[in-house]
């Protein structure tokens, strides 16, 4: 065989290069057309003002205490294990809550460890009721179980404990501890 006809039957079969249109590159231009008309969700989010960001202040006042605290990155990422970990101290009956509550190193742990033992004190309080009165007081202490799974998807998603798991009574219960310099 000659090489032009090599050439000529190595392009039968094939259209020039420019007028290939690969699926690929065609998703991916619908994709980017996509894009520029609806921008992604987290695009869209405003900052936050400088002075609900940090968290760390021992001094807040009363009204600061009150609006919800926002946790700096650095703080969710290095404390969710020591939050998810308090919550457990009641699914298995050791009061984990205390490691975070000695260590005062993070404000992330430490406010999900108040309202975990929060979480923990009522739910040991309806056991000891439950000696008095088994029918009533035991399934309110199993009750207690609710808030504290709440709370470990709470902490596991980094943010704060909510009124579902008991964060407002337990930051209240343990308002003299705070987070360490």
């Amino acid at each position: 065989m000659s090489d032009d006809a090599v050439k000529d039957r190595g392009s039968r079969g094939k259209t020039p290069t420019s007028q290939t249109l690969d699926p690929a590159d065609e998703a991916m231009r619908r994709l980017l057309v996509e894009l520029q008309e609806r921008p992604l969700r987290h695009t869209e989010l405003r900052p936050l003002p400088s002075a609900t960001l940090d968290a760390r202040s021992p001094h807040r006042t009363d009204e600061e205490r009150r609006r919800p605290r926002r946790f700096l990155y650095f703080d969710r990422e290095k404390g969710a294990g020591l939050a998810v970990l308090s919550y457990c101290s009641v699914l298995f009956g050791v009061p984990f809550f205390l490691v975070p509550l000695v260590l005062r190193d993070n404000p992330f742990s430490l406010h999900h460890a108040k309202a975990a033992g929060a979480i923990y004190l009522l739910c040991y309080a309806f056991v000891l009721m439950a000696t008095l009165n088994c029918a009533l007081f035991l399934p309110l202490a199993l009750l207690a179980y609710i808030p504290a799974l709440i709370g470990i998807y709470r902490a596991s998603a980094g943010v704060e404990a909510g009124q579902a798991a008991l964060g407002p009574p337990g930051e209240r219960l343990f308002r003299c501890i705070e987070v360490k310099k």
